[in-house]
């Protein structure tokens, strides 16, 4: 388990510093110490490993969630403290968070399906991780009324989670828009959040 460790530290190197396609076996193995034969019987192909990283960073963000929201009382507070909790751990683990949102990328489905990547359980159960923090949260937040009654909480989940990252990921274009209005990152993230849960919010606020 520590020389495995060690690799991935290796690997995440690599990742880090470079995109996917440009990263190889090669120079991970020879940031290892290790021959690349050697690094193939820790893990079976650059896929399992780059997965290896990313639930590194899954691992942090699931925390990061859990931390805040354990933290509040009624749903909406712990949603509320969920989507800044994420805008921080953008901001603290950008590198991780740019792995998380490449692993997405469609060529990656069919092998976590197929557990051809080694690591695929453990990734598919940390999204549920994160899935299951959202939800009971909305659950809750139904239940104390401090969401709107007639939210469907799968649907509102599923929404919360691409509008999260919508609201704290400022893509390109919206970065020229910022620099031209004079608009600050913190400001557009802040109203964005703002917008977001008054969506949500119930007749008790």
């Amino acid at each position: 388990m520590q020389r495995k460790s060690e690799i991935i530290d290796a690997a995440e190197i690599e990742f880090f510093d470079k995109v996917y396609d440009d990263v190889l076996m090669e120079d991970i193995a020879k940031n290892a110490d290790l021959s690349k034969g050697t690094l193939y019987t820790y893990f079976k192909n650059k896929q399992s490993l780059y997965f290896a990283v990313v639930n590194r960073g899954m691992i942090l963000l699931r925390d990061t969630f859990k931390n805040a929201s354990e933290k509040k009382n009624t749903g909406l507070e712990k949603i509320t403290a969920i989507v800044h909790s994420f805008h921080e751990y953008n901001q603290g683990y950008s590198k991780y968070y740019r792995l998380n949102r490449s692993s997405r990328d469609p060529r990656f489905a069919n092998m976590l399906e197929n557990k051809e990547i080694d690591s695929a359980n453990e990734y598919i159960s940390l999204v549920m991780d994160l899935f299951n923090l959202l939800k009971n949260s909305v659950i809750l937040g139904l239940k104390d009324g401090t969401l709107r009654q007639d939210l469907d909480p799968i649907q509102t989940v599923m929404f919360l989670g691409s509008a999260i990252e919508s609201a704290v990921y400022i893509s390109p274009e919206n970065q020229i828009l910022l620099d031209q209005t004079k608009i600050t990152k913190e400001q557009y993230v802040n109203h964005s959040i703002d917008v977001l849960l008054k969506g949500i919010i119930g007749e008790k606020n």
